[in-house]
């Protein structure tokens, strides 16, 4: 018989436009919509992030808790039907409120946040997510030319284990005086779920999990010449995949074009996927492409400068106050690997609240996921005689996981500079990034009382170890830099810089971290007085023990940071 292995195990991740929003997007193609009662379309326009819509149509109150609905489709954007559902997105139903004086309009809270966007008169349907006609899989073209997306297909790294955040339930026993019960409990209540999860120790590949626990990510690639044309008309919101440019503007389908100005720390780089003339003005272009952006792009120029551009990218990561949603997808496949035994789960509204960059002679720069709180999840499992709507989703489907084929980053190809001295005898080093998250639980009434209600970011705390071999004996002077007359300097009240530098072999590609880190590619340089300075060594213990040649085990705090991968690829999630 069957088991489920672990080495059957697919896990990917995407980002969030806004918190627990996760991407979800269908085929499209108008005939994978299978519409059941309910008929309408939105009578306001929705951001991204909302949890409820208000709807107008057919009798609203034919939508019962725990039925789908399928968000988005709109024709007034579309020249025809092959790209009706390009931003659809399916969410289950929590609760429905119908206007008092019209039985066709109503208020739907949903049981997820919406990944997307959405026009005023986008279509709302009801529809049966177990019929096998709605798709998510891959990002391709069928015989027909229809175009189906999967975003949730991104993988961290080369990993091992998971600690996945399935769900703790606080159950508690009460105990009722004078019932026959006597010492064991009468009844258990239930009380709040909280979600948190780990990945410990990845290899990195790219940089692709680098920018969860710090911020953000502005890719830039190389200007090819093509294209130069701007945002029309309407600014791009976090979640758009899909925006208008000037007709005839020079750009295909399957090349590459950024949006914003290069060093603007705005830039995206996006695969342009269809390209269709807008049905309201011809003399626009609508263009889609292959992973919804995540920053915001003001129309005209500038911001909304629009270029075709091919490798090599500039992946900068920079901090932000709010750190960016992450959607985590686990699949077990079983040992007949059977697709219709397939257990998803999907776990949305994630931050990363704890994270470590690290690496040790002989070995290869890894990560790891310290601590992953989230707002909640669904799964594609049934509940027997269960009630709670929120944890089983028939709308789940299988991600195709893009698998990355670079070289990891060797420690042996790596340098590290501090206070203008490059150590080439360190041994190891950690990075720390600590964002102190704290899950909140609110009043609300949105069928989902008991998960949090919002994730929020404490104080940022930075700090690094290291092991470094003492460098070979020379005259002590007063120019002279080290680590001891660095620690007992206290940093001269402006800190030091620490640069680490990755290079991989026969290749151009390189994984930068600056410390501290000023945005975008600036100067990078500490200073004195407040939000300016470096970092300062805390300790720089060199014991006298059996190892030689002798080394010190330092601790650094510094006030924070930023990276920088150049490399082939376009999109960062």
């Amino acid at each position: 018989m069957a088991v489920y292995r672990n080495d059957q195990v697919d896990f990917s991740f995407s980002s969030e436009a806004a918190l627990g929003g996760y991407f979800a997007p269908l085929e499209a193609d108008k005939e994978a919509v299978s519409a059941l009662n309910f008929t309408g379309a939105l009578d306001l326009a929705v951001e991204a992030g909302s949890r409820s819509i208000y709807v107008d149509g057919d009798a609203i109150s034919a939508i019962s808790v725990g039925e789908y609905l399928i968000i988005g489709a709109d024709t007034s954007i579309h020249a025809g039907d092959s790209d009706i559902n390009l931003n659809t997105e399916i969410r289950k139903v929590a609760k429905v409120v119908v206007d008092s004086d019209d039985a066709n309009s109503g208020t739907i809270t949903l049981t997820a946040p919406l990944g997307y966007s959405h026009l005023i008169n986008s279509a709302v349907n009801q529809v049966d997510v177990n019929s096998g006609e709605v798709q998510g899989l891959g990002i391709s073209e069928d015989a027909e030319g229809d175009v189906t997306m999967d975003h949730t297909r991104f993988t961290p790294g080369v990993w091992e284990s998971i600690e996945v955040p399935d769900p703790a339930m606080e159950i508690e026993g009460r105990y009722f005086l004078g019932t026959t019960s006597k010492r064991n409990f009468y009844a258990a209540y239930k009380g709040q779920q909280s979600f948190s999860g780990t990945l410990s120790n990845f290899e990195l590949l790219n940089g692709y999990p680098l920018k969860y626990p710090i911020g953000k990510v502005a890719t830039k690639g190389t200007d090819s010449g093509a294209g130069g044309g701007v945002v029309q008309t309407t600014a791009i919101k976090p979640g758009d995949y899909y925006f208008l440019i000037s007709a005839d503007s020079g750009y295909d389908d399957g090349n590459y074009i950024q949006v914003g100005a290069s060093d603007s720390g705005l830039e995206e780089v996006r695969k342009i996927i269809q390209i269709d003339s807008d049905t309201e003005d011809t003399d626009k272009d609508r263009i889609w492409v292959d992973y919804p952006f995540l920053i915001a792009h003001a129309a005209g120029a500038g911001g909304g400068t629009c270029n075709e551009v091919t490798s090599p990218y500039t992946h900068v990561i920079t901090e932000t106050v709010d750190l960016s949603g992450i959607t985590w997808l686990v699949k077990n496949t079983d040992s007949s690997e059977t697709a219709a035994n397939a257990w998803l789960r999907r776990y949305f509204g994630g931050k990363i609240g704890q994270a470590t960059i690290t690496a040790e002679e002989g070995g290869t720069l890894r990560m790891s996921w310290e601590s992953a709180p989230f707002l909640d999840m669904n799964h594609n499992q049934y509940i027997s005689g269960s009630t709670e709507v929120n944890k089983y989703d028939a709308s789940i489907k299988a991600s195709t996981v893009e698998y990355p084929t670079t070289e990891p980053y060797y420690f042996s190809q790596g340098s590290v500079t501090m206070f203008g001295v490059e150590f080439a005898r360190i041994t190891n080093f950690t990075i720390n990034i600590n964002n102190n998250l704290e899950p909140r639980y609110f009043i609300r009434d949105d069928g989902s009382e008991r998960t949090p209600s919002n994730i929020y970011e404490g104080r940022r705390e930075y700090s690094m170890t290291a092991t470094v071999v003492l460098p070979d004996s020379l005259a002590s002077t007063s120019t002279t830099a080290t680590m001891f007359k660095q620690l007992l300097a206290e940093g001269s009240n402006t800190g030091f810089d620490i640069d680490i530098v990755f290079t991989r072999t026969a290749s151009t590609d390189t994984l930068t971290i600056n410390i501290p880190g000023d945005t975008q590619e600036t100067d990078d340089v500490s200073g004195s007085g407040g939000n300016n300075q470096g970092a300062f060594i805390r300790s720089a213990n060199t014991s006298v023990s059996t190892d030689n040649p002798a080394s010190a085990e330092v601790d650094i705090l510094f006030r924070n940071m930023k990276i920088t991968i150049v490399d082939s690829e376009p999109v960062y999630p």
